[in-house]
């Protein structure tokens, strides 16, 4: 099974995301891809309505190691915290402390 993240948004609105491609600067969906997602839907929250799917796709920078970059750049004033992909949101706290730990020159909560 893969992994699918869900989430809401509101009171009325449900995200549901499964995918990550490397595709270049491409916001093409393909139904092929949303499919599967409203089946999941379906067999999971049988009440739920999907007759208002609204595909998106979210440019995400994301390494190819699926790595975060969290680092200072070449001019000091400059730090780069880039390259989540889909984790952006479940790294986002570490990833912060990261960052701040770089910029206040102290060392990791973790």
């Amino acid at each position: 099974m893969p992994k699918i993240a869900t989430s809401r948004l509101g009171a009325t609105r449900f995200r549901v995301e499964r995918t990550a491609e490397f595709n270049g600067v491409n916001k093409d969906i393909r139904a092929a891809r949303v499919e599967p997602l409203v089946k999941w839907c379906h067999a999971h929250f049988p009440g739920m309505s999907t007759g208002t799917v609204v595909p998106w796709a979210g440019l995400r920078p994301m390494m190819p190691n699926m790595l975060p970059r969290v680092i200072r750049g070449r001019d000091p004033r400059v730090f780069y915290n880039t390259g989540h992909g889909h984790l952006g949101w479940t790294l986002s706290a570490v990833r912060g402390d990261a960052i701040a730990a770089l910029v206040t020159a102290r060392r990791n909560a973790s």
